[in-house]
């Protein structure tokens, strides 16, 4: 389904150089406008309030971490529960990238992903789709559930195998 107008997306991030980044990196995009720009929560919470969007990206520390639980993004999701939320992260890990869209992330797009991927992740998410994510954040993931090759180049020297162990074990 392609949009007639653009999507409006506010950018909350607490890195200008990277909220100036995507701002010229979508200034000449047909399909995508950065109507707003925010450094913190309190302000993307306000703008909020006092206009719409199609979506919002929350990037940098603004999402939260593991540590906090992403109470940012969590707060966004109970406030805000009708507006999606994508998460531009750094994250490579699987585990926190399943938090983070437990935490209420409707889509997620690594840093390093081309404008394209960018783009598909925001449209899939406006058409409803839930757990949205690009294929770098499907490869992160991918990673921890494919099972680990063997090394045909093993070097067994120093190890020391225990038969009565494993006897007793089987």
């Amino acid at each position: 389904m392609m949009r007639e107008n653009k999507i409006e997306i506010i950018v909350a991030d607490d890195r200008p150089v990277v909220l100036y980044g995507l701002q010229s990196w979508f200034e000449s995009h047909e399909r995508i406008r950065i109507t707003a720009c925010v450094r913190s929560m309190d302000q993307l919470l306000g703008r909020l309030k006092t206009a719409s969007f199609d979506l919002i990206v929350l990037s940098g520390g603004i999402e939260g971490s593991c540590a906090n639980g992403f109470a940012p993004l969590r707060t966004l999701a109970q406030t805000f529960p009708a507006m999606p939320v994508i998460a531009f992260t750094e994250e490579t890990d699987a585990h926190a990238l399943a938090r983070i869209q437990l935490a209420g992330a409707a889509g997620l797009v690594s840093t390093r992903d081309e404008a394209r991927a960018f783009e598909r992740v925001c449209e899939r998410t406006l058409s409803g789709a839930k757990r949205v994510v690009s294929p770098r954040i499907a490869s992160y993931c991918d990673a921890v559930t494919r099972p680990n090759g063997f090394d045909a180049a093993a070097d067994y020297r120093d190890v020391r195998v225990s038969v009565r162990k494993f006897i007793g074990q089987v």
